[in-house]
């Protein structure tokens, strides 16, 4: 799964989980959803990160918002997509795959 995102601009991630039983799956008290973005995969520092807590019907939503990519230079990332649980395990929900910054020809127009 690949993923792209115009820079300086708002995108929405949608999620959903199934368990072992493909029951959907509902966080508990303290576990997390963790979206990361990196330069390189290698990195320990992320360049984009977001975690979600709650759903809204049964669906986990990661907001990307304009200032999250605004200083970020066009091209190649990766990210991928974590659930941390409350006895501390973490299982990845989208393994590593690669996140385009691009560029854009029109952007928002200043109204005055």
């Amino acid at each position: 799964m690949n993923l792209s995102i115009i820079r300086g601009t708002t995108n929405t991630l949608s999620l959903t989980i199934e368990d072992e039983n493909g029951e959907l799956y509902k966080l508990k008290d303290s576990e997390k959803i963790i979206f990361g973005v990196k330069s390189n995969a290698e990195n320990s520092d992320y360049d984009i990160c977001k975690i979600a807590t709650e759903a809204v019907d049964s669906t986990y939503i990661i907001n990307i918002t304009p200032e999250d990519t605004a200083g970020y230079p066009f091209g190649r990332y990766y990210f991928d997509v974590g659930l941390q649980t409350a006895d501390g395990n973490y299982y990845m929900v989208i393994p590593c795959s690669e996140f385009y910054i691009k560029k854009a020809v029109t952007s928002k127009e200043i109204v005055q």
